[in-house]
């Protein structure tokens, strides 16, 4: 019994030493997402973020060997439903629905940790630089000159690698306000993805 455990176990040793050399020192590929709110309160005036539709889309490049830099391209829409106050009427609460159009261009740091030939663990942090690019007309004032228009937000999560198909999941937090002349919570988010690495 002993001599077969030492045999799976030099195997095993082995196969991730087979894993780790046939790495390639470039990585790259695709991913579609979509985020989950954990803060709600856009502003301490009322504006309460009530529901989310989003997605994201983009492309990624990796350079590196076991530690890998990322740099990427995307684009993301958020269609927000908001409930805020209203104090010319009778009413306290409306909802409304604002769509934003953002670009993402992600900076990460990712490690590549093969736990099989065709299976890795792929643990990252970094930025997102989202600029925003559109806001729909929309009747309760949210513009580009009253929202955080280059908002910067901080990541980190991990991917799982099955051959060429990748799922991820990962914890998003902005270091702005969502709007530029309210106080508020910072907009935090968890997003699920799944894409192709090459």
């Amino acid at each position: 019994m002993n001599m077969m455990k030492k045999v799976l176990l030099i195997a095993l040793l082995a196969m991730s030493i087979a894993s780790v050399s046939a790495q390639k020192w470039y990585q790259y590929g695709f991913k579609i997402g979509t985020s989950f709110p954990i803060e709600r309160q856009y502003s301490f005036d009322g504006d309460y973020l009530s529901g989310l539709r989003n997605a994201d889309f983009g492309i990624f490049f990796r350079a590196g060997k076991y530690v890998y830099g990322e740099v990427g391209f995307g684009y993301t829409f958020h269609k927000c439903d908001f409930d805020f106050m209203i104090t010319d009427t009778s009413a306290r609460y409306r909802d409304e629905r604002v769509t934003m159009h953002y670009l993402q261009i992600p900076v990460k740091v990712v490690g590549d940790v093969p736990l099989s030939r065709t299976v890795s663990f792929l643990p990252y942090a970094g930025i997102i630089y989202q600029p925003l690019v559109k806001v729909k007309d929309n009747n309760i004032g949210f513009s580009m000159l009253n929202l955080t228009t280059n908002p910067v937000l901080v990541t980190t999560g991990f991917d799982l690698k099955f051959g060429p198909i990748v799922l991820g999941v990962n914890y998003r937090y902005s270091i702005q306000n969502f709007f530029r002349n309210k106080e508020g919570k910072h907009p935090q988010y968890i997003n699920i993805c799944a894409g192709v690495q090459l």
